[in-house]
């Protein structure tokens, strides 16, 4: 499915913004279990049908839900919203929130009831990356929280007489070229560059941070033309590509899952990507050859800094259930059942972080994270988290989309690393 442009978005949903602010200003009639459709990406969807079930049954709803593939998910859901469609509750991910709440399409939070203790409870990064790019407005409620790790192949390295995992990218480099020269792998390096949203262009952000390089300024424009640890970043990703260093295949990857699956097959030294991909790679072994806990993470070279985000739960601002798609969205990013029930189960079930601290000191998330990473390590990490606020502009999700062609013709050598950040500048510029 092609992707709308930033502009055809807004022309579109301005028509159906107007209606939305007259609905908004009618009084409020609580119905009680109403038919809720809710939408996300694909990702353990039998998970989410289980909880589902387990709302529907303790909680009276009619809750019935379809997952879209990753690729085509936001895309679907604009196309859906502009034919009339109306999805009451939908997975957001942070790069195109703040683009569907300037276009009416959903609903800002604050006004409903429970919401001021939700947001006392969470880390303020997080309560920050959830808002409105004025920072009034608080968005939806967190689906999980992410960032950027480095992982290693612990007996791959002890076969190579290697005793420590890297500390700075030289090593790294050092590393990935002696495991090549011996023969024990043909490309020790396994990088996220995958196309979709999730893959390079947050890989990239998270190499520049690592650099001490900002990408964005206060005003959110792009400078990485400005930076000399942008081009650090690159002309690093272009010395591991020639090298063959990378197997090639990552750059056709659709998705991160996609990638982190690679790592299953124990031929790589170094993967970097989303923290809780961690939890297959080391902790299932009918799935990876590394499980149990032969994969390991390490802190993040050089400054440490990786991109963290929030992806979220939001609310359609057409929806024609309010009390009862927002009760389901407390269920879903809040505490409705009294004991973070589904936060506890994508913890438990898929690693997948939240932005409540609190949850970290339950006994069973503790075991359970000791099964595949040390979890003090990766909380370390996440003070090392870094939030943008770049995409908070309605131009961001366009930009990142077709940023990823010119970061693949870099790495290739196909451009100069000056000419490619110019032109990730320009392109900046011309949505903006």
């Amino acid at each position: 499915m092609s992707r709308m442009d930033r502009r055809t978005f807004l022309e579109l949903a301005g028509i159906a913004g107007a209606s939305t602010l007259l609905a908004e200003a009618l009084p409020s009639v609580a119905r009680a279990d109403k038919p809720i459709n809710f939408s996300g990406w694909v990702f353990k969807p039998d998970t989410v049908k289980d909880y589902v079930s387990f709302y529907n049954q303790k909680f009276t709803g009619q809750v019935t839900y379809e997952a879209i593939p990753w690729a085509q998910y936001h895309p679907t859901m604009e196309t859906r919203a502009f034919a009339g469609e109306i999805v009451d509750v939908m997975y957001c991910n942070h790069n195109n929130r703040e683009r569907w709440f300037e276009s009416g399409l959903i609903r800002a939070v604050d006004d409903l009831p429970g919401v001021d203790e939700l947001k006392r409870k969470m880390s303020p990064a997080n309560l920050d990356s959830l808002k409105s790019k004025d920072g009034s407005k608080l968005l939806g409620l967190p689906y999980f929280t992410s960032l950027f790790v480095l992982m290693y192949n612990e007996p791959m390295l002890a076969q190579a007489g290697i005793k420590a995992p890297a500390k700075s990218w030289d090593e790294l480099i050092d590393q990935c070229l002696k495991l090549k020269k011996d023969k024990v792998s043909d490309t020790p390096f396994l990088p996220n560059w995958n196309a979709s949203p999730s893959g390079t262009m947050p890989q990239l952000m998270t190499d520049c941070f690592s650099e001490g390089a900002q990408v964005f300024d206060a005003k959110n424009q792009l400078i990485v033309d400005q930076e000399p640890g942008a081009a650090r970043a690159l002309e690093r990703w272009q010395k591991v590509y020639k090298a063959d260093l990378v197997n090639p295949e990552v750059l056709t990857k659709t998705s991160s899952t996609d990638t982190h699956r690679l790592m299953w097959t124990g031929r790589y030294a170094y993967h970097t990507n989303h923290s809780y991909y961690l939890k297959t790679i080391a902790g299932e072994p009918e799935n990876s050859k590394l499980a149990p806990k032969k994969a390991r993470m390490t802190m993040y070279p050089g400054t440490g800094q990786t991109y963290m985000w929030t992806d979220s739960y939001v609310v359609n601002a057409k929806t024609k259930v309010l009390d009862d798609a927002w009760k389901f969205t407390k269920f879903l990013g809040g505490n409705l059942n009294g004991d973070w029930y589904v936060q506890r189960q994508w913890c438990l079930i898929s690693g997948l972080d939240n932005p409540y601290p609190e949850m970290y000191d339950h006994a069973e998330i503790i075991k359970s994270y000791d099964r595949w990473i040390d979890l003090a390590l990766l909380r370390k990490q996440y003070e090392k988290g870094k939030v943008i606020a770049a995409y908070k502009e309605p131009w961001y999700g366009e930009y990142d989309t077709r940023a990823v062609p010119i970061v693949h013709d870099m790495i290739r050598g196909n451009t100069t690393v000056a000419k490619g950040l110019k032109d990730l500048v320009k392109l900046q510029k011309s949505l903006a």
